[in-house]
């Protein structure tokens, strides 16, 4: 299913990212082993998680009520406002803030599963069977887990859609004005 994937701008970056910081395994997807390579400070308090900018020190304010799973993509999410996104969030226009949230909780899906971490699994074909292997691996809530292999799937279709219709438009060419022409011509994306 990997095979015709293809990451996403986003995507290109987290992978830089964690392998700027060494990061290369899931099981150096945790709190701690992040906030430790991107200096950051974590603090687990009983309160809604956010992230924290002063003088320079970045912090994380973690839900301490919350299961491991969902602490860890509560982080990523706090991680990704530090990391990508300015301003104090109480004072933007709407339209801005729902755009930074948006980008938090993809950041939050890519960071969390990178995909040059799940190449290194063989997925089951049932996606159940899949999301519980990835979910134990990663981290994750399950609901998560689910949630990127439904993008995976729907962005891999889409990538062997694009194949045949590219196929079907040689073939179209090919027939218009003959098989040597056609290889000469390149076409349009």
């Amino acid at each position: 299913m990997l095979r015709y994937y293809k990451p996403t701008p986003m995507e290109q970056w987290i992978e830089s990212l964690w392998r700027r910081a060494g990061i290369l395994t899931p099981g150096q997807l945790t709190i701690d082993e992040v906030a430790s390579r991107l200096n950051v400070w974590v603090h687990y308090l009983h309160q809604r998680s956010k992230a924290l900018e002063w003088m320079g020190l970045r912090s994380i304010l973690v839900d301490k009520r919350l299961s491991r799973a969902e602490q860890w993509e509560e982080f990523l999410h706090e991680l990704c406002h530090i990391l990508r996104h300015a301003g104090n969030q109480t004072l933007m226009p709407r339209p801005f803030l729902e755009s930074q949230e948006a980008d938090a909780n993809r950041f939050v899906l890519y960071a969390s599963m990178p995909h040059f971490m799940l190449r290194q699994f063989r997925l089951p074909d049932r996606q159940s069977e899949a999301a519980g292997l990835i979910a134990s691996h990663f981290g994750v809530t399950h609901a998560l887990a689910y949630q990127r292999l439904e993008q995976i799937q729907r962005r891999t279709f889409e990538a062997i859609l694009w194949e045949e219709i590219e196929k079907l438009d040689l073939e179209r060419m090919q027939t218009k004005i003959g098989p040597e022409t056609a290889k000469e011509v390149p076409l349009e994306a």
